[in-house]
């Protein structure tokens, strides 16, 4: 198994990161530190890297450039390590132009790795909203499926279309939609097929990690709520095409995959409606490393796994879990906490390197 993991990176203008070089270990990295010094914009920079993107929501440039910082563009410089070696990657971003660089050479698409971001607060997200539901899958699928990515786009695109049809009305409005439709139904059954192949996949993986973590004998299943699962192509159009005068008049797609919903159950039962909220965040937490397990399995390589705070959502004993369950892995962890007995217990984790975070400077102390 070749895994890319990040050995050094060197953020300049970016937030607040001070323009130093970040020396991580390959296993586990602890980064103390209080609140506002700097923590999370690390995890954003090895997650910007890695995925192109931030995993804040509707963040761009602007937001990321330190308007104290010497020159008007963001540098991310990083050099990942593997069994084949050394291989430099960077970024280079200003208000109007991104560049990277893979081994020194210009690269639009590929990356050295991948990193999954794991939020304390995803899980009350996941377990409250279908809309974040259905992003938390359709970016897991994404990662490692350029294929089903473009299919998304083109399909959101198309919906879009279809509904300013359906809002503007008009003569033409039938004819419209009927061309539309045949764009939508393919990609509605391609979607579809996808995401149940991905929950199928992913489901294997689910039970045993809950009880590799948190040593707990319960059944665990995210299912896909569609009315198109199993649908081919043909199919979807003539729904679509039998749906259309309810649609015109309601002036909106009221069926599609833009509106599935996940069920997420525990030992049969939804986990919003009868788990507690510990239980939610224990499932929740297994199923993201379900996911990373199911990422080794099809790409035989792990993801970079990027944890911010996860400490006051569990118990004492449920994060000494994560602890022994992450001791285990061979993947790299980035893991952040300001909570100074779980940063103790950190700090007790052979092998690890511990780091303190102050004022956008990270300290090597351990």
């Amino acid at each position: 198994m070749n895994c890319w993991k990040i050995k050094k990176l060197q953020a300049q203008n970016f937030r607040n990161l001070k323009n130093s070089i970040f020396d991580f270990s390959p296993g586990i990295n602890c980064i103390l530190g209080q609140n506002g010094n700097g923590k999370t914009n690390l995890l954003e920079a090895v997650f910007l890297i890695t995925n192109k993107k931030s995993f804040r929501k509707n963040t761009d440039y602007a937001q990321m450039i330190n308007i104290e910082g010497e020159s008007p563009e963001i540098i991310l410089q990083s050099v990942f390590e593997s069994e084949e070696g050394l291989l430099p990657y960077s970024l280079r971003m200003s208000d109007a132009l991104e560049e990277r660089f893979f081994n020194n050479k210009p690269e639009k698409s590929k990356t050295p790795s991948t990193s999954v971001f794991i939020n304390p607060f995803d899980s009350y997200n996941f377990h409250t909203s279908s809309t974040f539901r259905r992003q938390w899958v359709d970016s897991h699928i994404s990662l490692g499926d350029k294929e089903y990515r473009q299919v998304l786009t083109r399909f959101q695109k198309a919906m879009k279309f279809r509904n300013s049809v359906l809002g503007f009305g008009g003569k033409n409005a039938s004819m419209q939609l009927r061309a539309i439709d045949e764009q939508v139904s393919e990609y509605s059954a391609f979607i579809t097929q996808r995401r149940f192949e991905f929950l199928t996949a992913l489901n294997q993986f689910i039970t045993p990690t809950f009880k590799a973590i948190f040593s707990e004998e319960h059944t665990l299943q995210l299912d896909l709520d569609s009315l198109f699962v199993h649908w081919d192509q043909k199919r979807i159009f003539d729904f679509y095409r039998h749906q259309e005068n309810a649609d015109i008049k309601a002036e909106v797609t009221q069926v599609g995959v833009h509106r599935d919903d996940f069920i997420f159950s525990f030992d049969g039962l939804n986990a919003f409606e009868f788990c507690s909220l510990g239980q939610q965040k224990m499932a929740f937490l297994s199923l993201i490393f379900a996911y990373i397990e199911l990422f080794r399995y099809k790409f035989t390589s792990y993801p970079i796994v990027l944890i911010d705070d996860v400490s006051g959502e569990l118990d004492s004993q449920r994060w000494k879990n994560l602890i022994q369950y992450l001791e285990t892995k061979n993947f790299q962890v980035l893991i952040t906490t300001a909570n100074e007995i779980f940063g103790k217990e950190l700090e007790k984790i052979p092998a690890s390197k511990k780091f303190y975070m102050e004022h956008g400077t990270l300290k090597h102390h351990g």
